[in-house]
């Protein structure tokens, strides 16, 4: 007993013990306090950028969610595209476009995107450059301020697969010379090569519909009053590059794998498709790869619904010409929400997308890190 009591003598009562130093220093960056906690580089960089650099949170979640992701090492980037985004009564004029000729006419490829406007092709930027990328695009915002167009002519062309909204060839060529100072900008922060949007500046409203559909496509473009004003902002989105011609299907129901060449569904997770890869599935069943954890299987294909391409994108940056702050994240559209979910209330709060993150995948793992190291 005597020996016992000598142990508990030495235990040092909890408020006269010295407070340990924090092994991250206060205001690290989101990296730092990632490294501190053990992941490698790479990896810290590749959660960052998939996730949208929103917060340690959410770059943990994705670590963890893709801990037997076979492609967690993979060096191959991402892919970057800029955009411009209509917002206040031109965006819902738009969305009304969208909702009515979804409803009516089903969906069309236009559908798959929001609408846009594209200033530059997709291009790859490594996962360590993207925050100067970022940076990039700030900068040239803030440089085009005052400048930049006060409101955009757009005018309707239809033909017999295809609608959209043409930007006037003046106010057009002044787009494109803010696109060509973002490709500076880049290419001198972040060491990459940007090409110009090579067609004819344009919003699409519907392509590639039935040929039965266009009286009734034409109808809806031509009752909008796309003379309302808007503020126009530049957003730069990402999309994972190998399964940018694949098939984007949603998971509606959970499923538990009955095989090893299964994959796991989570209810909200997006899976991605490709029609190379069916061979092997036989009759209800396709093969898919899994956005939220990056595995892949076979899953019954009626377990999932079509989606669109958009919904698995993230946003880099998302910024105004009219104000020198970048647009609040709205929360809506967090988490991989659907598009057309967002459409019928707030509609004037779509000024900038947030990270489309898909939700944190349930894994069960020990409580240690070494497992991504």
């Amino acid at each position: 007993m005597a020996a016992k009591d000598d142990i508990y003598t030495k235990v040092t009562p909890r408020r006269q013990r010295l407070t340990r130093p924090s092994a991250v220093k206060q205001g690290a960056s989101t990296l730092d306090v990632l490294l501190s906690m053990g992941f490698p580089k790479t990896r810290a960089l590749k959660a960052l950028v998939s996730t949208g650099s929103r917060n340690v949170q959410a770059a943990c979640d994705w670590l963890f969610s893709h801990v037997d992701d076979p492609f967690l090492d993979d060096p191959l980037p991402r892919e970057y595209v800029l955009y411009l985004r209509p917002t206040g009564p031109l965006l819902h004029q738009l969305t009304q476009y969208w909702q009515q000729s979804r409803l009516t006419c089903g969906k069309n490829k236009a559908h798959n995107i929001f609408p846009h406007l594209t200033l530059c092709q997709f291009f790859m930027c490594a996962d360590g450059k993207v925050e100067a990328l970022a940076e990039a695009l700030q900068t040239t915002v803030a440089m085009w301020r005052g400048r930049f167009p006060a409101a955009l002519s757009l005018q309707l062309y239809t033909s017999s697969n295809f609608i959209g909204l043409f930007v006037e060839e003046q106010v057009a060529e002044v787009l494109k010379s803010f696109a060509a100072d973002f490709a500076s900008e880049a290419a001198s922060k972040a060491d990459v090569h940007i090409e110009p949007h090579k067609k004819q500046l344009h919003v699409t409203l519907a392509y590639h519909f039935q040929a039965n559909h266009l009286p009734l496509l034409e109808k809806l473009a031509k009752s909008m009053d796309v003379s309302v004003g808007c503020d126009w902002l530049a957003v730069m989105f990402s999309r994972d590059i190998r399964f940018a011609n694949h098939e984007t299907l949603q998971v509606m129901y959970p499923y538990a794998p009955q095989n090893e060449d299964e994959l796991e569904l989570v209810p909200g997770d997006f899976v991605f498709m490709s029609a190379a890869e069916q061979a092997s599935a036989s009759e209800g069943w396709v093969y898919g790869s899994s956005l939220g954890t990056g595995m892949s299987g076979l899953l019954p294909e009626n377990y999932v619904t079509r989606a669109d391409e958009c919904e698995t994108w993230v946003v880099h940056g998302s910024h105004s010409f009219l104000s020198g702050a970048s647009t609040p994240d709205p929360g809506g559209l967090v988490d991989g929400a659907l598009f057309d979910r967002q459409l019928p209330e707030g509609l004037g709060d779509l000024a900038g997308l947030s990270v489309l993150c898909p939700p944190p995948m349930q894994v069960s793992l020990p409580c240690t890190l070494g497992l991504l190291a």
